[in-house]
Protein backbone atom coordinates (compact mmCIF):
# COMPACT_ATOMS: atom_id res chain seq x y z
CA UNK A 1 0.00 0.00 0.00
CA UNK A 2 1.05 3.69 -0.39
CA UNK A 3 1.23 6.38 2.00
CA UNK A 4 -1.06 9.05 2.47
CA UNK A 5 1.53 11.46 2.04
CA UNK A 6 2.65 10.02 -1.30
CA UNK A 7 -0.88 9.85 -2.77
CA UNK A 8 -1.51 13.17 -1.87
CA UNK A 9 2.37 14.34 -3.31
CA UNK A 10 1.78 12.25 -6.79
CA UNK A 11 1.23 14.53 -9.63
CA UNK A 12 0.16 13.35 -13.26
CA UNK A 13 2.54 14.55 -15.91
CA UNK A 14 1.80 17.51 -17.93
CA UNK A 15 0.85 17.38 -21.12
CA UNK A 16 3.63 18.56 -23.31
CA UNK A 17 2.01 22.34 -25.35
CA UNK A 18 3.05 22.96 -28.70
CA UNK A 19 4.11 26.71 -28.47
CA UNK A 20 3.15 27.05 -32.43
CA UNK A 21 -0.57 26.63 -31.90
CA UNK A 22 -2.33 29.62 -30.02
CA UNK A 23 -5.58 29.50 -28.20
CA UNK A 24 -9.14 28.96 -30.25
CA UNK A 25 -10.22 32.28 -30.93
CA UNK A 26 -14.15 33.02 -32.12
CA UNK A 27 -14.50 33.60 -35.60
CA UNK A 28 -16.23 36.52 -34.96
CA UNK A 29 -14.78 38.04 -31.95
CA UNK A 30 -16.91 41.09 -30.89
CA UNK A 31 -17.74 42.45 -27.17
CA UNK A 32 -20.42 41.53 -25.48
CA UNK A 33 -22.55 44.52 -26.28
CA UNK A 34 -21.57 44.60 -30.12
CA UNK A 35 -22.67 41.16 -30.63
CA UNK A 36 -25.74 41.16 -29.11
CA UNK A 37 -27.00 44.65 -31.36
CA UNK A 38 -25.81 42.69 -34.24
CA UNK A 39 -27.59 39.28 -33.40
CA UNK A 40 -30.55 41.34 -32.71
CA UNK A 41 -30.41 43.09 -35.89
CA UNK A 42 -30.00 39.83 -37.91
CA UNK A 43 -32.44 37.27 -36.56
CA UNK A 44 -35.45 40.87 -36.52
CA UNK A 45 -34.66 40.84 -40.40
CA UNK A 46 -34.35 37.29 -40.86
CA UNK A 47 -38.05 37.13 -38.57
CA UNK A 48 -39.04 40.16 -41.36
CA UNK A 49 -37.98 38.15 -44.33
CA UNK A 50 -39.18 34.70 -43.56
CA UNK A 51 -43.09 36.55 -43.12
CA UNK A 52 -42.46 39.23 -46.41
CA UNK A 53 -45.67 38.33 -47.50
CA UNK A 54 -47.39 38.63 -44.40
CA UNK A 55 -50.07 42.19 -44.42
CA UNK A 56 -48.79 42.71 -40.65
CA UNK A 57 -45.03 43.23 -42.00
CA UNK A 58 -46.00 46.84 -43.03
CA UNK A 59 -48.01 47.40 -39.49
CA UNK A 60 -44.35 46.50 -38.05
CA UNK A 61 -42.49 49.23 -39.93
CA UNK A 62 -45.26 52.16 -39.92
CA UNK A 63 -45.42 51.39 -36.20
CA UNK A 64 -42.06 50.57 -35.06
CA UNK A 65 -39.77 52.38 -37.54
CA UNK A 66 -39.65 56.12 -36.71
CA UNK A 67 -42.10 58.55 -38.35
CA UNK A 68 -41.44 62.42 -38.24
CA UNK A 69 -45.29 63.41 -38.71
CA UNK A 70 -46.51 61.59 -36.07
CA UNK A 71 -44.52 63.57 -33.53
CA UNK A 72 -45.35 67.17 -35.38
CA UNK A 73 -48.61 66.22 -35.59
CA UNK A 74 -49.20 65.78 -39.01
CA UNK A 75 -49.84 62.01 -39.48
CA UNK A 76 -53.52 61.13 -39.55
CA UNK A 77 -52.92 58.50 -37.46
CA UNK A 78 -52.21 60.06 -34.42
CA UNK A 79 -50.13 59.41 -31.87
CA UNK A 80 -50.19 56.23 -29.44
CA UNK A 81 -47.82 53.89 -27.57
CA UNK A 82 -45.27 52.47 -30.26
CA UNK A 83 -44.32 55.64 -31.48
CA UNK A 84 -43.26 56.20 -27.96
CA UNK A 85 -40.49 53.38 -28.15
CA UNK A 86 -39.73 54.19 -32.06
CA UNK A 87 -36.81 56.24 -31.46
CA UNK A 88 -35.20 52.59 -29.99
CA UNK A 89 -36.82 50.02 -32.16
CA UNK A 90 -36.24 51.99 -35.62
CA UNK A 91 -32.57 50.57 -35.46
CA UNK A 92 -33.53 46.98 -35.46
CA UNK A 93 -35.24 47.43 -38.71
CA UNK A 94 -33.64 47.59 -41.91
CA UNK A 95 -35.00 47.60 -45.68
CA UNK A 96 -33.12 44.99 -47.48
CA UNK A 97 -30.27 42.42 -47.45
CA UNK A 98 -27.69 45.15 -48.58
CA UNK A 99 -28.90 47.64 -45.81
CA UNK A 100 -28.49 45.08 -42.81
CA UNK A 101 -24.87 43.85 -44.73
CA UNK A 102 -23.70 47.63 -44.70
CA UNK A 103 -25.00 48.30 -41.35
CA UNK A 104 -23.79 45.06 -39.55
CA UNK A 105 -20.31 45.98 -41.14
CA UNK A 106 -20.26 49.31 -39.66
CA UNK A 107 -21.24 47.84 -36.62
CA UNK A 108 -18.85 45.45 -35.89
CA UNK A 109 -15.49 48.26 -37.32
CA UNK A 110 -16.76 51.07 -34.88
CA UNK A 111 -18.75 49.03 -32.44
CA UNK A 112 -16.18 46.96 -31.32
CA UNK A 113 -13.23 49.52 -30.67
CA UNK A 114 -15.41 51.80 -29.19
CA UNK A 115 -17.25 49.62 -26.49
CA UNK A 116 -13.78 48.61 -25.43
CA UNK A 117 -12.91 52.13 -24.72
CA UNK A 118 -16.31 52.73 -22.82
CA UNK A 119 -17.73 49.31 -21.66
CA UNK A 120 -20.65 47.83 -22.39
CA UNK A 121 -23.48 49.69 -20.28
CA UNK A 122 -21.66 53.53 -21.57
CA UNK A 123 -21.52 51.93 -24.73
CA UNK A 124 -24.96 51.11 -25.10
CA UNK A 125 -26.16 54.26 -23.52
CA UNK A 126 -23.90 56.27 -26.06
CA UNK A 127 -25.87 54.56 -28.66
CA UNK A 128 -29.01 54.60 -28.63
CA UNK A 129 -28.65 58.37 -27.88
CA UNK A 130 -27.04 59.13 -31.06
CA UNK A 131 -29.73 57.28 -32.69
CA UNK A 132 -32.20 59.07 -30.64
CA UNK A 133 -30.41 62.43 -32.04
CA UNK A 134 -30.61 61.51 -35.23
CA UNK A 135 -34.21 60.43 -35.62
CA UNK A 136 -34.79 64.29 -33.80
CA UNK A 137 -32.60 65.97 -36.55
CA UNK A 138 -34.38 64.32 -38.92
CA UNK A 139 -37.78 65.91 -37.76
CA UNK A 140 -36.59 69.24 -37.51
CA UNK A 141 -35.34 69.18 -41.54
CA UNK A 142 -38.26 66.85 -42.33
CA UNK A 143 -41.50 67.47 -39.84
CA UNK A 144 -44.27 66.50 -42.07
CA UNK A 145 -42.41 63.06 -43.42
CA UNK A 146 -44.61 60.47 -43.02
CA UNK A 147 -41.90 57.41 -44.41
CA UNK A 148 -40.59 55.56 -41.68
CA UNK A 149 -37.25 56.06 -40.60
CA UNK A 150 -35.36 52.48 -40.82
CA UNK A 151 -31.86 50.97 -39.71
CA UNK A 152 -28.91 51.77 -36.93
CA UNK A 153 -27.03 53.69 -39.59
CA UNK A 154 -28.09 57.29 -37.30
CA UNK A 155 -26.21 55.86 -34.28
CA UNK A 156 -23.45 54.35 -36.63
CA UNK A 157 -22.78 58.04 -37.27
CA UNK A 158 -21.76 58.80 -33.49
CA UNK A 159 -19.96 55.66 -33.15
CA UNK A 160 -17.90 56.72 -36.17
CA UNK A 161 -17.30 60.29 -34.44
CA UNK A 162 -16.17 58.17 -31.39
CA UNK A 163 -13.97 56.50 -33.14
CA UNK A 164 -12.18 59.18 -34.65
CA UNK A 165 -12.06 61.07 -31.20
CA UNK A 166 -10.86 57.69 -29.89
CA UNK A 167 -8.05 57.29 -32.57
CA UNK A 168 -6.90 60.97 -32.47
CA UNK A 169 -6.56 60.17 -28.71
CA UNK A 170 -3.98 57.71 -29.13
CA UNK A 171 -2.18 59.49 -31.66
CA UNK A 172 -3.20 57.57 -34.79
CA UNK A 173 -4.95 60.48 -36.26
CA UNK A 174 -3.49 64.04 -36.68
CA UNK A 175 -3.98 66.85 -34.38
CA UNK A 176 -2.68 69.77 -35.80
CA UNK A 177 -4.75 72.63 -37.48
CA UNK A 178 -7.02 70.61 -38.54
CA UNK A 179 -7.00 67.58 -37.26
CA UNK A 180 -10.15 65.49 -37.68
CA UNK A 181 -12.08 67.87 -39.36
CA UNK A 182 -10.97 66.18 -42.88
CA UNK A 183 -12.74 63.11 -42.04
CA UNK A 184 -15.60 64.81 -40.32
CA UNK A 185 -16.20 66.15 -43.29
CA UNK A 186 -16.12 63.96 -45.81
CA UNK A 187 -18.12 61.62 -43.51
CA UNK A 188 -21.06 64.93 -43.76
CA UNK A 189 -20.51 65.06 -47.25
CA UNK A 190 -20.68 61.14 -48.24
CA UNK A 191 -23.96 61.51 -45.82
CA UNK A 192 -25.67 64.55 -47.95
CA UNK A 193 -24.56 62.88 -51.41
CA UNK A 194 -26.52 59.85 -51.04
CA UNK A 195 -29.01 61.02 -49.16
CA UNK A 196 -29.61 63.56 -52.41
CA UNK A 197 -28.94 60.69 -54.95
CA UNK A 198 -31.30 58.19 -53.36
CA UNK A 199 -30.51 54.92 -51.78
CA UNK A 200 -31.52 52.33 -54.63
CA UNK A 201 -29.45 49.65 -53.45
CA UNK A 202 -30.50 50.39 -49.51
CA UNK A 203 -34.09 49.61 -50.50
CA UNK A 204 -35.17 53.12 -50.25
CA UNK A 205 -34.33 56.92 -49.55
CA UNK A 206 -31.35 57.41 -47.44
CA UNK A 207 -31.93 59.53 -43.78
CA UNK A 208 -28.97 61.86 -44.49
CA UNK A 209 -30.60 64.28 -41.70
CA UNK A 210 -30.54 61.25 -39.17
CA UNK A 211 -26.50 60.23 -40.26
CA UNK A 212 -25.87 64.01 -39.38
CA UNK A 213 -27.64 63.96 -36.60
CA UNK A 214 -26.29 60.78 -35.27
CA UNK A 215 -22.54 61.85 -36.31
CA UNK A 216 -23.02 65.58 -34.45
CA UNK A 217 -24.18 63.65 -31.18
CA UNK A 218 -21.49 61.41 -31.11
CA UNK A 219 -19.21 64.38 -30.47
CA UNK A 220 -21.44 66.38 -28.28
CA UNK A 221 -21.47 63.23 -25.82
CA UNK A 222 -17.89 62.67 -25.92
CA UNK A 223 -17.72 66.72 -24.45
CA UNK A 224 -19.39 64.63 -21.19
CA UNK A 225 -17.01 63.17 -18.66
CA UNK A 226 -19.22 60.00 -18.18
CA UNK A 227 -18.40 58.78 -21.97
CA UNK A 228 -14.95 59.51 -21.15
CA UNK A 229 -13.46 58.86 -18.21
CA UNK A 230 -11.37 55.88 -17.48
CA UNK A 231 -13.97 52.56 -15.98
Amino acid sequence: MQSMSNIVNFKKPRKKTDPQKSPRQPLINLPIATKCLLIAMIIIHAAIGIFADNPDIAYIYLNYGYIPAIWTGNSPYGFDFNALVSPITYVFLHGSLMHIVMNGAMLMAFGAGVEQWMGAKKYLIFFFLCGIVAVMVETLIYPYSGNPVIGASGAQSGLFAAILILLQSQGRLPTGKYGIWPFAAFWIGLSILFGFLGGAMMGGQIAWAAHLGGFIAGFALLKLKYFTCPQ
